[in-house]
């Protein structure tokens, strides 16, 4: 049995840590299953991005994205390859989701932007090879779409609205969400398992606002494998009393800090990660990859979702 450095769907696109490692279980088990794709230079496949929301506070914002990416392996060689990532247009579901500038500026960004990624002799990503040559880019094209946008607002709307566009459009949470894409994908590169076993690994994961991470519980088993493909199943549990921290922060971001007489009353906030994977053992890359994260606090509901399928390889 080996795990890699697992990272999935997150906050900052930061790499997540292995703090410990223990198997369930004591039976023995049969030969390893390596998840560890074949990439050769020149090889280039396309693969179809979908994230969905959907939010109990919000239904009017509801709806998914499509987002059809391009990927060439540069290099490879025995210590690990380098491969371009391109996202191409941003297709969304809702009309109204489409209309919001916030949410069509950062996918009108990151189109046809050419970033290369780093990746282990194991496939596993270590991050961005070109990040110096695409940040200028990048913010090249935030100025030009912030620009336009706030030319748009009433005077006295102008300032907040730049405060809040300058967190949502900055080049360092377009990265995130690009390479958060990518790291989605490859989560589970590297990873050895037998058929039935089971693996939990102690996480923490980074915290959207810089500080303490979050730590939370991650488990990965292989369901079951044939000669063609292997299956795995995962969750992330996060840990109770660092989302409540979370939820005091954001409240305190947010002009409306929590006294705490008050904060002993609100409801617990709970979020948790569900991932299936189907890795293909002829073609040696990831078919499908759907991951869900779900957060609950009180009665509101928040679902944000990904499935990545793999379209055509050549």
């Amino acid at each position: 049995m080996r795990l890699c450095n697992v990272e999935m769907p997150h906050f900052g696109g930061a790499f997540l840590f292995l703090v410990g490692l223990f198997v369930i279980g004591t039976r023995a088990y049969a030969q390893d299953i390596s998840i560890v794709p074949t990439l050769r230079a020149g090889d280039s496949f396309q693969l179809e991005v979908i994230r969905i929301r959907e939010n109990s506070a919000q239904p009017q914002q509801n709806g998914k994205s499509t987002t059809r990416v391009n990927v060439l392996v540069l290099s490879s060689s025995a210590d690990g390859s380098v491969i371009e990532w391109v996202p191409g247009a941003t297709v969304f579901d809702n009309p109204q989701v489409a209309l919001n500038p916030l949410v069509g500026s950062a996918a009108q960004a990151l189109r046809d932007i050419r970033f290369q990624l780093n990746l282990n002799a194991d496939g596993e990503l270590l991050g961005m090879a070109n990040q110096a040559e695409i940040a200028p880019r990048l913010k090249s094209v935030v100025d030009t779409v912030v620009r336009n946008l706030a030319a748009q607002m009433p005077a006295d709307q102008r300032k907040g609205f730049l405060d809040v566009i300058g967190q949502v459009l900055s080049v360092d949470v377009l990265i995130a969400s690009a390479t958060r894409d990518a790291a989605t994908y490859l989560g589970l590169n590297g990873a050895a398992l037998a058929v039935g076993q089971a693996v939990v690994v102690d996480i923490e994961q980074p915290s959207p606002l810089g500080g303490d991470p979050l730590p939370a519980k991650f488990r990965v088993q292989m369901e079951s494998a044939t000669a063609d493909v292997a299956s795995l199943k995962t969750t992330t549990t996060y840990d109770p009393a660092a989302l409540m921290r979370l939820t005091r922060s954001l409240a305190k971001q947010a002009g409306s800090p929590i006294p705490p007489d008050q904060f002993i009353n609100l409801p617990p906030m709970q979020m948790s990660d569900e991932g299936s994977f189907v890795f293909d053992r002829k073609r040696g890359l990831m078919r499908e990859v759907k991951v869900n994260r779900r957060i609950a606090v009180g009665p509101n509901r928040r679902l944000d979702g990904w499935e990545i399928r793999l379209i055509d390889s050549r």
